[in-house]
């Protein structure tokens, strides 16, 4: 899961792109607002083997 810095990913209904690795967090973008979201790193693992998130890169 260390390569996804620049991968888009939908999550909860929101275009995401990771931007970036902030100790036990992803930095990303949502993309329709330009905001900055935090991800637990775990958590984000877990929503996509579970399917809960959608690769759109």
């Amino acid at each position: 899961m260390n390569n996804i810095i620049g991968k888009k990913f939908v999550i909860s209904g929101m275009s995401i792109e990771i931007i970036s690795e902030k100790g036990d967090k992803w930095e990303a973008r949502n993309t329709t607002t330009n905001k900055i979201v935090l991800f637990d790193k775990t958590m984000f693992e877990k929503a996509i083997k579970l399917g809960k998130t959608e690769h759109i890169n």
